[in-house]
């Protein structure tokens, strides 16, 4: 049964999705739909059963807070990878976007170019993949997707999903090739997405990055995100066969 891409597991009052990990056969990853508070203790072990019943000898989590964790760590996960979440309030302060930078909406025939982007500027473990940047899209209520470039007629320079719900916004992905970092089109696409979420009622922006990715970090920070001490976490599981 292996190879199912994406399915939505609703077992109770709890939603996950699960699909293929990107690049990793045989390994699953469990999206947590609902967004702020734990499944159940009974649903981290079904979905676990699920996932091993359709061949995963593996399945990792998608970034949970302490809270969101606990059950799955009761049912056997461990930590594989530390994120910094970082926030900022929204409208104060925004800052005026670099109009250098060409910034279009992302259009379907943009997703091959965007995940050639997104491969360069991530180490495979974040690397996304079409289903992948399918999931980001849908991440959220509303979304804005843009694309970057150095001026109209350059290549491709990187790409930035923002989602909101309510009074909350996200960053939910922001990638730039790496040939064209410090170039200032990461600044202009979080500037652009921030303005976005002002221009909708949004009172409080989020953004999370691993912690060893000290560029991105420098770059929120400058751009008035200050980091929350409990962070993220990603979490693991080996599973029996």
């Amino acid at each position: 049964m292996l190879g199912r891409r994406s399915e939505v597991l609703r077992l109770g009052g709890d939603r996950l999705r699960l699909r293929n990990w990107a690049g990793e056969a045989g390994t699953g990853l469990l999206i947590h739909l609902t967004s702020g508070s734990a499944v159940s203790d009974a649903t981290a072990t079904a979905a676990i059963e699920t996932a091993a019943a359709q061949g995963y000898q593996r399945l990792r989590t998608s970034a949970l807070s302490r809270f969101e964790a606990e059950p799955f760590l009761r049912a056997g996960f461990k930590p594989c990878q530390q994120l910094a979440l970082l926030t900022r309030p929204i409208p104060s302060g925004l800052p005026d976007r670099n109009g250098s930078i060409a910034i279009r909406r992302a259009r379907r025939r943009d997703h091959t170019s965007v995940l050639a982007v997104d491969r360069d500027a991530f180490e495979p473990f974040w690397q996304l993949d079409q289903p992948g940047l399918h999931d980001a899209l849908r991440a959220t209520p509303f979304r804005r997707f843009r694309i970057a470039r150095q001026d109209a007629n350059a290549a491709l320079t990187g790409y930035a999903i923002c989602g909101r719900s309510g009074p909350a916004g996200y960053l939910q992905r922001l990638a730039i090739s790496p040939r064209q970092q410090g170039q200032g089109a990461g600044a202009a696409l979080v500037i652009d997405g921030l303005r976005w979420m002002a221009r909708w009622g949004v009172t409080q922006a989020w953004v999370n990055t691993p912690k060893h990715n000290s560029g991105a970090l420098r770059l929120y920070e400058r751009l008035g995100f200050e980091q929350v001490p409990s962070g993220l976490q990603v979490l693991e599981r080996v599973l029996e066969p």
